[in-house]
Formats: structure tokens, sequence, C-alpha cells
């Protein structure tokens, strides 16, 4: 063997036990070109197939079948140059190839038909057993849904078996063609040893879970379905997911009543234009569809998905583009094959009813909120329902409510959508819009609105950098509402004069804005909660008195929680948790936690109930006080409804898990936790690597309390091939499970 063919065994060795990622990509590519430039035939077919697995992962098919021409063409031209391993392992491949391209509607049925006699003759001449062919067979009729085809081919599939076969392998095609053709309890049946399965790696336990997920909630086992989630969320940690595998999840959120679970799901719409198996897009987009539908349904629709630069869309028109997407990728599945099979299938799932409102995932589930506003109201109503929201910090509700809005409404009250819209989505044009909006309402005769209108006007003219002018837009418009004699409307005028008094450090003349507001809110809960919450956070900045922050801080709350305001009660127990600690007064702080905790009523401040969970959840970290996980459970479910809980919560969630010897539950907080950590580790700050790291080895552990081996030792490795401080203890933990000690 010469150095050089020394040193592609090497590297295809080294690539073998590398993470998929661009740089092991780069690297096979590396090997071909060397491989073909030095003439080393074995080393060239494998490195190819190596690239090509990785380019199928990316979602590159075009590279796959290029990568499989040439080292077809290159065995045909040289075959005793290989080894006979070599050319069993290159028609298997054929064989699993012309199965896929079923998957690329461009392909047509006359040259897959070519393709599969090619292989089948192959195969025969090569006296190999005809196993993976009768696979391609089945799986092109099940595609095209030709269930007697499909079944002669499952018939012969199963008789070339060899007894060495994979029985889980055996298992999961029985499973997805009972579902194919619509014997879900059949399936649920076969499926039944792989669901007892503790482990949660692996390809044919992945698969199997995510194809039962759905039929496990329509037959009722809930619990089944729950637990089958969650063990396939841990599985696909370590796996790279396909789009149909995503797609499944995706679905069984949106049906369950788990929408905010399922959006997490969404991140392959990043790259979805770049994958290049439609099959797979079809699946995926279908998926997404009747999970954006569902969020319309709720009252989300006008909820923005952020997915990066050029990547945000609203939930509504979200659905309608997957739904588009779906429709044409089917359209297009059913010419070719010559049968509506694919679209049937798509429109069937396109229109399912949910299974369950909800069905909990965990004990931080919670049933999700329903943002949309009471039926039959006017569209003066609405518009009054969404400044409401908008005041109470509550923008998802806000926004449903003004996606129901007529699309044509009189001038007096399209000033107050535009008004909202331009508040909502701030943009170049804000300032624009807000000037016709205020102008309109003076031509309407809507004085009030017009003043509270400049007063929006001269904060955003603040914040874009012009200060002073905005600081003097805002005063004359207060100015003018304290002659109008509206309360409440010049309660907010003076909020939001201190707001841009205190921004260009006017904090004397901003306290006496907020002292005149309260003057005037006295009839309005909601201004004074607000005035009195501004005032207690710029007196705890200050480091006041911190007896007199409790005072305005309590204040606020007592208001809040009278105008129904959980959202901005919440900012008020901040401020009252500040100064209770400044006045070294935790033990009342506790009192106040603990008694609001059994007088807040429901469900309308179960939000702000969760928050009290969350403080009272700190007082009891590291004390040896019980139920700690059960009042971040609570905390974490409330916040996560309006995408409002943090990393923080989810690693101490996962540190009380394990310590109260909740190891299932402990598994799963610690991936949430130590993904966003990795995540921010990364894109933000290094100072997150201990706190992620340290959330990764509580994973591990409980992974091993568990029994799940192999799951604890992807961990294990996954740190100790690092550089953090638990790198060295994650190497000898690993070892001891290696060596059963």
């Amino acid at each position: 063997m010469s150095d050089v063919e020394f040193e592609l065994w090497l590297s295809l060795r080294e690539a073998r036990v590398m993470d998929h990622a661009r740089s092991r990509t780069e690297l096979l590519d590396d090997v071909v070109r060397r491989a073909d430039g030095a003439d080393v035939p074995r080393a060239a077919l494998l490195a190819r197939r190596m690239l090509a697995e990785a380019h199928r992962t990316d979602g590159r098919w075009d590279l796959v079948f290029d990568l499989f021409r040439r080292s077809l063409a290159e065995y045909d031209r040289q075959p005793w140059r290989y080894a006979p391993g070599d050319g069993v392992d290159l028609l298997r491949w054929y064989a699993s190839l012309v199965e896929s391209m079923a998957h690329f509607p461009d392909i047509g049925l006359d040259e897959i038909g070519d393709a599969l006699r090619d292989v089948e003759e192959r195969f025969r001449v090569a006296g190999m057993n005809l196993h993976d062919v009768h696979a391609a067979y089945r799986g092109i009729a099940a595609h095209r849904g030709d269930w007697a085809a499909e079944e002669r081919a499952h018939l012969r599939w199963r008789a070339t078996a060899d007894v060495d076969e994979d029985e889980r392998r055996l298992l999961l095609t029985g499973i997805d063609r009972l579902l194919a053709r619509g014997r879900p309890g059949c399936a649920l049946e076969a499926a039944a040893v792989l669901l007892d399965d503790p482990e949660v790696c692996g390809e044919p336990l992945v698969l199997a879970r995510s194809l039962v997920l759905l039929p496990l909630a329509r037959a009722g086992r809930d619990a089944e379905a729950a637990l089958t989630y969650r063990r396939l969320v841990r599985g696909l940690a370590g796996e790279e997911a396909s789009l149909e595998e995503h797609g499944r999840v995706i679905e069984f959120c949106a049906l369950t009543g788990n929408e905010g679970a399922g959006v997490d799901w969404l991140g392959p719409l990043r790259d979805l234009e770049s994958r290049r198996r439609p099959f797979a897009t079809m699946e995926f987009a279908t998926a997404v569809a009747v999970l954006a539908g569902r969020l319309v349904v709720v009252g989300r629709g006008e909820s923005v998905l952020d997915l990066g630069p050029d990547h945000s869309v609203s939930f509504r028109d979200l659905a309608a583009r997957m739904r588009a997407t779906a429709l044409d990728l089917a359209g297009w599945f059913d010419r070719r094959n010559g049968t509506t099979f694919q679209g049937d299938r798509v429109r069937a799932r396109l229109v399912a009813e949910p299974v369950r409102d909800f069905l909990p995932l965990a004990p931080t589930s919670r049933p999700p909120l329903d943002f949309r506003p009471p039926p039959g109201l006017s569209d003066a109503d609405l518009l009054d329902r969404a400044a409401w929201h908008d005041l109470r910090c509550e923008p998802e509700e806000a926004r449903a409510c003004l996606a129901e809005v007529s699309a044509d409404l009189p001038s007096f009250l399209a000033a107050r959508r535009v008004e909202l819209q331009a508040r909502f989505v701030q943009g170049d044009d804000t300032e624009e819009l807000l000037r016709w909006a205020a102008e309109t309402h003076a031509r309407c005769g809507d004085r009030a609105r017009h003043l509270l209108a400049f007063c929006w006007l001269g904060l955003w003219i603040a914040n874009v950098g012009r200060p002073d002018e905005g600081i003097a837009t805002v005063s004359r418009a207060v100015a003018d509402l304290r002659l109008l004699g509206d309360d409440s409307a010049c309660a907010w005028g003076e909020h939001w004069l201190a707001y841009v008094l205190v921004g260009r450090g006017h904090r004397a003349e901003a306290f006496e804005a907020l002292r005149r507001g309260v003057h005037h809110a006295a009839a309005d809960p909601l201004a004074l909660g607000s005035l009195r919450c501004l005032e207690a956070a710029w007196l705890n900045d200050d480091d006041a008195d911190a007896r007199v922050v409790i005072g305005r801080a309590r204040a606020a709350f007592d208001a809040l929680v009278s105008a129904g305001a959980p959202e901005k009660a919440i900012e008020a127990v901040e401020q009252l948790r500040v100064a209770y600690e400044r006045a070294s007064a935790v033990d009342e702080f506790r009192s106040f936690v603990e008694d609001w905790l059994v007088a807040l009523p429901s469900p309308m401040f179960d939000r702000l109930r969760g928050h009290l969970h969350h403080l009272r959840a700190l007082s009891g970290v590291g004390s040896g006080v019980g139920g700690v996980a059960d009042d971040l459970n609570e905390a974490i479910g409330q916040a996560a409804l309006r995408d409002a809980d943090t990393v923080e919560q989810w690693y101490r969630l996962a540190n009380a898990d394990h310590a109260e010897g909740r190891h299932e539950d402990a598994v799963d907080a610690g991936l949430r936790a130590a993904n966003w950590l990795d995540h921010l580790r990364d894109t933000v700050d290094q100072g997150w690597s201990e706190w992620a790291d340290q959330a990764r080895f509580l994973v591990a552990e409980s992974y091993r309390v568990l029994g799940d081996r192999e799951a604890a030792l992807r961990e294990f490795r996954r740190l100790a091939a690092g550089d953090g401080v638990l790198a060295a203890s994650a190497f000898v933990a690993g070892a001891s499970l290696l060596d059963g000690s």
C-alpha cells in the first residue's frame, strides 16, 4: 500500500467517527478528489458513498445521484479492481436509490421501470439475494397506491429476508405499510415491542415512534402517546432527522392542542427551498400547513414566525403558502403516477380535525391560550378590544382582534386600525402612518385619539434618533389633553410623556409627569397601575427608600390585579421583589407570594400565578425544600404559553427534577436547557459554556440512571470531546459506563 493510499484510508477512518457537519462533508469531498487523482478505486468508491450519504442528509439529492452514477460507471469499467464486497454494497446502494426515484416527480415511470429492471438483472447476474430489489418494487408500488403490486412485492421481500435480518427493520416496514393501508390498530399491535423499548437511540426506534404518534392519540392512548413523543424527541436529539420525521412530530403537536410545541420543530423552513427531494418537501409542507392552520384557528394567525433574515412570516401566510406547496407537489406526483393517491392523502391530512383539545406531553404542558376575541363584536368593539389588549401588554390577543376587523371601514375606524397596526408592526412607514391616523382622528372629531396618537408619534420620533423633537411633540399633545377634560386619556398621555422624558435623562420632569398621571388615573386602574409600576421601577433604579418603593409597587400590583392585567402585574411583582430584597425583608416577600398564590382567581391570572410559582421555586432552590420541580413546572408551563419561558428556568428545572429523582423529566428539561445554552454559547457569549456543559452532564447522568446506556454514552462523549471544565469528568464517567462499573 502506497503512502498516498494509506493517507486516504486514514482520512476515511477519521470521517467515520466525525459528526455530520460541513467540515466532514468537505473532508469527504477532498478524499474523493484525492482518490480519483491517485487512481485508488476502492477508496474512491467508499468516499463517494459516504459523501452521498452526507449530501442526502442535507437534501442535496442531485449530488447523491451524480456520485452514484460515477461510482457505477467506474465499477462497470474495471470491476476486477474492486473486492467482491464492494460490488455487493454498490448494488444494494443502487436498489435503495431506485426506490428513492419515486420521490422525484420529474423522473418518469418508464425511467423508474428501466432502472428497476436493470438493478434486478444486475442482482441476478451477481448471484445476489433479491431482497433489496423486492424492497424497491414494494416501495414504488406503495408510493403509487397500487396495493395489489405492493402485496406481491411484499410477500417476495419477506420470503427473501436473511435469517439474520434485523427484526426491528422488518417490523418497521410492517408498521409503515399497515398505516398506509388504513389499519392503525394492527400497526400499533405490531409496534408494541418497539414502543416498550426504553432505549431512545437508533433509526428503527426513532422511525417507528414517529409513525405511531398520531395513531396512538387517535386510539385514545394518551399516556403512551406522550411517552412516545418524549422518547422520540430524545432520540432525535442525536439523529439527523428527515423532513418526514419533523413533519410527523409537527402534525401530532398540531392535532393534539400542542401548537406551541409544534412551532419548535419548524427549523427546516429556513432551508426548505434548498432541499431537493420533492416528496419530503410535500410531507413537511403538509404538516406545517396543518400546524399553521391550527394557529390561525386559535387566534395566532397574525403572529410572526421569525426564522432569521428573509424568513419572517405570519402564521396565516405560512398556512396558505405551505398548503399551496403541498397540493402543487401532490398534483405533480399524481400526474406522473397516473393515480390520485398522493393528492387524496395530502387533502385528507389538510382537513383533519384535531384528535384532542389538549393532550399533555410533559409536566410543563398546559392547554394553549385561545387568543380569539368573543364572537359577534362590531368593528368598533374589536378595535376597542385590540387597544385594551395592547395597553395590557397582550400583543397576541390584540393582533387577533385586528385580524377580525372588516376590510372596508369608515374613516374614523380606519384611522384607529392604521394607528394600531403602525404600533404593532414598526418600520420605515411608521411615522407616516401615525401622522395620517392622527390627522384623520382630528378630521373625524375625535380630539382625544388625535392627541394620544401624537403621543405615540413623539415616542417614535424620539426612538429613531430625534429626541428633542419627540419630547416637544409629546409635550404639546399632553398639554392639550390636560385642557380636554378626559382623565383617562390625560393619564395615558402623562404616562407616554414620562417615558420620553426619562429616555433623555429628565428624571425630575418624568416623575412630575407620573404624579400628574396618577391624579388623573383614579378611575382607570390599568392606567394607575401602569403609572405606579413605572414609578416603582425608576425609584428602584435610583436606589430610593425601599419601603417607599414597596408602597408604590404594591399599589401598582393591586391596581393591575383590579384591572385584570396579569402581564403588567408581573412587572409590579418584579419591582416588589427588588424592593423587598433591598429592604432585607425577603420573608415578607415570601409571605406576599404565598398569600397571592391562594388569593388569585383562575383562569385569568394563571400566567401571574405561574410567575409566583417561579419566585417560590427560587426561594426553595438549594434549601432542601420539596416541591421545587412542581413550582417550576407550573412557572414554565404558563410562561411558555406566551413564549416567555427562559433558559434559566429550564436549567433550574433539570436540576430540581434530578435532585427529586424525576429522571425522565430531568432528561427532557436538561436537553431543552442544554440545547438552548449551546446556542447561546455559540451565538451570544462564551460565558454560557459552563452552564451548557453542566446541563449536558446532568442529562447524561439521568440517562445512566434510567438505564439508557447508549444515550448516556452519547452525551458523555459529546462533553469529553470538548474543552469545558467537565470534559475530564465526562471522559471518566463514559469510560466507567463502558466498563460496566
